[in-house]
This record gives structure tokens, C-alpha cells and sequence, in this order.
């Protein structure tokens, strides 16, 4: 199986209540440049006798790491918290990111025939990494925003679920339903 490209990330606010997540204002977040999600887990084994160990790992949660190549207007103020005024957006040192729910499409090839994988994280925060710019004499190198944050699991105990689709079409759909977009 090789993955040979990442789609425009969604995202869409999100309220987790006891019978589950509802998800709102769900929209596109820019294109995906790079992801990386690590799974945690914690070890809720437990020690019998000497050198016996009854082992057994539980999901914590995972560390994501998103490369964008931009992040879309009004963007900040849902995955960020910064505030919007016009044009103008602002931080604080009060701000605080909201949990959202995280879709991602990629490409795969196996055995010589096209998927598209789509993941939906249910319960996403996301912080701003390192922002940076360079010059190399008269050229600019661009630097993609780069995003941080932590999938934990929701109210149910999920905190991913994921698709193989043959069409691009049939996952975005199936994404937008998860985001609680029209036409999803």
C-alpha cells in the first residue's frame, strides 16, 4: 500500500455531549502539505507474581502535527481562538483553541488500484507552532503554517474513525456528512 497525497483538511466545531459529539460550522482548512498523528497509550497492566506481567495498553491519545498551506480566513478564530475584527485578526494571551473534529482524505495505491482513505478525528485541539519565513538572496523560500495539537477520545470512547472510498467524491461526501456540512 503507498499513500501518495493528503486533501484539503475540514474541520468543524465541536460540542461533546453524553450520547455523543455533534459537530458545527464545518468547512474547508486550507490544503494538507503534511500530517502526522502518534497514537498514545498508557499500560493498564497489571504486575501477578514476579516476572509475570499481565500486559495490556490503553489509547490516551495521540499527538497531531499538520502542515497547511495556508490557513483560510476565519480559520483561526474557530481552531485557534484568536479574534477577528475585519481584517484585522488578534492574539492574547487569553486565547484559547476550541475542540473541533478534524477530517483528512488521503490517496492510496494497492496492488496498482486507486483508494481514497478518509479519517475523521473526533475530538481535536490545535495549537500554532513556530512561524518563519526566509530569503535566499533574491528568492523567497516559503514556510508552510505548521499546526500542533492532541486527539483525545469523546464522550463514547472513539476518537477516529476512518473509510476506504474508490471515488474522491464518495469520501469528501462522507466527510462532510461527519462535519455536518451541507451536501454531506
Amino acid at each position: 500500500m503507498a499513500f501518495y497525497g493528503l486533501v484539503n483538511p475540514m474541520i468543524a466545531r465541536c460540542r461533546d455531549r453524553p450520547e455523543g459529539p455533534e459537530y458545527t460550522d464545518g468547512s474547508r482548512f486550507g490544503k494538507a502539505v503534511r500530517v502526522e498523528i502518534t497514537p498514545n497509550y498508557v499500560d493498564t497492566g497489571e504486575y501477578k507474581e514476579v516476572n509475570d506481567l499481565d500486559q495490556k495498553k490503553e489509547f490516551a491519545y495521540a499527538d497531531i502535527a499538520l502542515g497547511i498551506n495556508r490557513i483560510p480566513e476565519g480559520g483561526e478564530s474557530i481552531v485557534l481562538g484568536y479574534t477577528q475584527d475585519g481584517q484585522e485578526i488578534q492574539s492574547s494571551d487569553l486565547d484559547e483553541s476550541e475542540y473541533i473534529g478534524l477530517g483528512l482524505l488521503k490517496r492510496e495505491s494497492i496492488g496498482g488500484k486507486k483508494f481514497f482513505m478518509a479519517l475523521w478525528l473526533h475530538k481535536v485541539k490545535l495549537w500554532e507552532d513556530s512561524d518563519s519565513q526566509e530569503t535566499k538572496g533574491e528568492s523567497i523560500n516559503y514556510v508552510t503554517p505548521a499546526l500542533s495539537g492532541r486527539a483525545e477520545p469523546d464522550s463514547t470512547g472513539r476518537w477516529r474513525s476512518k473509510r476506504r472510498f474508490e471515488t474522491q467524491s464518495e469520501a469528501i461526501s462522507w466527510l462532510e456528512s461527519k462535519a455536518g456540512m451541507e451536501g454531506g
